[in-house]
Formats: C-alpha cells, sequence, structure tokens
C-alpha cells in the first residue's frame, strides 16, 4: 500500500514538473506600492505549445474582498511558428480603497490535450500590493475647502439651448397663422388660378352654354333672357371698361355711344335689351323667334366689338404682299392694336 502510494505521488510529480516545462506563466504588477485609490496594472501571460487547449481564467469584479478589478482588457492570442508556441496575454487594472499590506493571490491556468478530457493546472506566485494614505500634518492649521473655479460660458454651451429656443418659437409662429387661416377658412396653400380668358371668348362660351340649357324652349323665358342680358353686360364690363352690371339699359347705351360702337350693332344690342325689359319687368311674353333674334344679336354685337391683336409679323407680310387687302381687314374691326405677342388682350 505505501508502495503504491509513493508511484502515485511519483507519477503526479513527473507530470506536474513536465507540464510546467511546457506551460509558463508569468503575473506581474507595473509597481506594488500605490496611493489609496490610486490604479495599477496587472499583467496576465501564459505560453503554452501549440495544438494544446489553453484555460485562461475568467474574471468578476474583484480579485479578492480589498482589491477591485476596474477594466480588463480582451485576452490577446499570438502564435510564434519558430517555437510552436502559443501566448495569451491579458491586462488587468486594478485598485484598493483600503490601506495596508493585501495579497494578490495565485491565479490558476489550465491546458487539455487534444482527445482528453482532464485538464493540468499551473497557479501564478501570489504579489503583495501595499495601498497606503496621504500623511497629514497635524501640526499645521486646517486649509478651508477649495470651490472649484469657474469657467466662462462658450458659445457652444449655449447654442443648443438658442437652436430649441427658436425652434419653439417658429412652431409657436407656424400655429397661430395655420389657425387664423383656419379660422378665416382659407386654404394653406393658395391653388394657381388659370388666366382669365379674353371677354369676348368668355361671352361667346357663355352664350353657347345659355343655348344648351334650352331655358325658353321650357317655357322659362323670364330666365333666359336675365340670363342672356347679364352675360352682355358682363361682357360690356370688361370689354369697355363701363359698369354695365349696375346700369340700367338707357345708361348702357349712352356709355356705348360715347365709346363710339357703330350704330348698326348698337341698334340690335338695343332691342335686346329692350325685349328683355319687357319681359323681366313688363311680365310681356317673348316669341321664338324673337328669342332667337336676342341670341343671335348678342352674338353680333361680340364678334363686333371685340378686341383681337394683330402680329407684327402678319402684319408686315400683308404691307409686303398686299397693302389694300390689309387695309380693307383692319377697317372691317372696330379696334385692331398689333403687339408682338400671338394671344388675345383680355381687358380694355
Amino acid at each position: 500500500m505505501t508502495l503504491r502510494h509513493n508511484i502515485l505521488v511519483f507519477i503526479l510529480l513527473a507530470s506536474m514538473q513536465l507540464f510546467a516545462q511546457q506551460a509558463k506563466v508569468s503575473v506581474k504588477t507595473d509597481t506594488n506600492a500605490i496611493l489609496i485609490g490610486e490604479q495599477v496594472l496587472l499583467d496576465l501571460k501564459y505560453e503554452l505549445p501549440v495544438g494544446k487547449t489553453p484555460l485562461f481564467p475568467a474574471f468578476n469584479d474583484t480579485l479578492t474582498a480589498q482589491i477591485e478589478i476596474v477594466k480588463r482588457s480582451a485576452v490577446d492570442t499570438v502564435i510564434d511558428p519558430k517555437t510552436q508556441t502559443l501566448s495569451l496575454q491579458q491586462q488587468l487594472t486594478i485598485t484598493s480603497f483600503d490601506t495596508g499590506y493585501f495579497v494578490i493571490p495565485s491565479i490558476p491556468f489550465g491546458m487539455m490535450a487534444p482527445g482528453d478530457s482532464t485538464f493540468t493546472t499551473i497557479a501564478s506566485d501570489p504579489l503583495l500590493l501595499n495601498v497606503f494614505t496621504v500623511e497629514v500634518d497635524t501640526t499645521k492649521d486646517i486649509k478651508p475647502i477649495v470651490r472649484p473655479l469657474a469657467q466662462p460660458y462658450t458659445l457652444a454651451e449655449f447654442l443648443p439651448h438658442i437652436i430649441v429656443a427658436l425652434l419653439v418659437i417658429a412652431f409657436i409662429i407656424l400655429a397661430v397663422y395655420l389657425y387664423r387661416r383656419h379660422k378665416k377658412k382659407k386654404p394653406l396653400f393658395k391653388k394657381k388660378e388659370k388666366p382669365a380668358l379674353p371677354p369676348y371668348q368668355e361671352a361667346i362660351q357663355h352664350l353657347e352654354l345659355l343655348k344648351m340649357k334650352k331655358l325658353w324652349q321650357n317655357g322659362q323665358v323670364k330666365e333666359y333672357q336675365s340670363e342672356l342680358t347679364d352675360i352682355i353686360r358682363h361682357y360690356i364690363e370688361r370689354r369697355f371698361g363701363i359698369n354695365a352690371v349696375e346700369m340700367v339699359s338707357f345708361e348702357i347705351m349712352e356709355a356705348l355711344k360715347e365709346a363710339e360702337v357703330n350704330q348698326e350693332v348698337l341698334a340690335k344690342i338695343n332691342a335686346t335689351f329692350e325685349l328683355a325689359d319687357l319681359v323681366k319687368f313688363a311680365k310681356s311674353g317673348a316669341s321664338a323667334i324673337e328669342n332667337d333674334t336676342s341670341f343671335n344679336n348678342c352674338i353680333d354685337f361680340v364678334n363686333e366689338t371685340k378686341r383681337v391683336v394683330v402680329t407684327e409679323e402678319k402684319t408686315q407680310e400683308q404691307a409686303n404682299v398686299a397693302p389694300q387687302n390689309e387695309a380693307v381687314e383692319v377697317a372691317a374691326s372696330p379696334e385692331v392694336e398689333t403687339s408682338s405677342e400671338k394671344e388675345e388682350v383680355t381687358n380694355a
């Protein structure tokens, strides 16, 4: 029994010696004396043959009850191809908030052979850390606590507050603006208005729409005559600048005479106004022929009094080719103007 025990002890000591020859462990600090609360670096290095599986120690927040781990680096692995050695290194930042001599205990490192489920360990040597406090000279008076020095404010410190204040002001202004537009029932964005048609085009368009309604054919003679004269009043207002909407028929005719409108056309529109007045105020009827005649009179009045624009190029070409024809064409229209634009004038 004693012989067997001796053999086992011998084998264990031999294996540990062999492991120690194959693996190397180094644990050291950059200093062994610090002030209370100061930090010191603890370097761990573990070397073993390539092919072996290393078991590197894992740490919590403390090494002992008096020594705390502040920070730990990642484990750095390096392989030396010449010596076929695997090296693992890690650095711990430690400190202590107690004074005295404290032991950094030995740290175990392990290794496993390929295909083997057991592992062998090797431990580092323990270290001694001396933590001391600042000596106080009791012979001197106690000095008052020095307050932190005041530093001037910079623009960078105020800038975030300024930006937030501007954004709040802009938001309030926008909210008030939107509320007022909502209260006035105005849209947030104005729709782009289409350009108005020239007076004569607008009048012809409204006359055609009136014709399609077939009011007098359905017995609505008064409505037909009222709408017909309203179209002409609006046309006269836009074409001649006469406030025809607010005038009676007699006043409109007098104003058109001053505008030097063709007498034949003036007589046609005068007949239209007189018939409309009889229908609206005297409650007189109007025959189908009279209704058609009034409509045709309005068409003729618009066509004869419309203002057109003759382009300069066309006028020059007509002047070079047929000057007599140009004179006849210009004379056929009550008012003709020349312009470089190729659109009709909408207002007088």
